[in-house]
């Protein structure tokens, strides 16, 4: 049976729904509100090769968690979830962090074995030398 997106004209809510092809106009509620739905613009199951956007269209997005059909579709999907796009600006802020993280325990991790070094292996002197109680 085919499936036949359905959109809500009270939340906007999108969702599909299975129906064999004589059923496919009847009434159908959203699931969110119960408000009676209409017909959505569905994509045809198949599109000839350079028609719509192919780089996208059959693919599923792990992050989202559903088959894309275009950017177009993806980017509905992330404004209706709220989600904005990951730019090389964010992460490249993310990944300059954690460089910065790493050095920071790489220089806890020095400063714990000096400590442990004078304090001649003993852990809890070394541990309390290095992580300091504010008072």
């Amino acid at each position: 049976m085919p499936l036949y997106t359905r959109v809500c004209p009270e939340c906007d809510y999108q969702f599909d729904v299975m129906r064999s092809i004589d059923s496919r106009n009847d009434p159908v509620e959203c699931i969110k509100c119960q408000t009676p739905t209409k017909r959505g613009v569905e994509m045809p199951a198949f599109t000839p090769s350079g028609w719509g956007d192919s780089k996208w269209a059959g693919r599923y997005d792990k992050g989202l968690g559903v088959t894309l059909q275009s950017k177009k579709h993806r980017d509905q999907i992330m404004k209706q979830r709220g989600l904005v796009e990951d730019t090389v600006t964010d992460q490249r802020a993310r990944l300059d962090k954690s460089v910065s993280e790493a050095a920071q325990h790489e220089r806890t991790v020095a400063r714990f074995n000096a400590e442990l070094s004078d304090a001649n292996g003993d852990r809890g002197l070394a541990i309390a030398n290095t992580f300091p109680s504010d008072p």
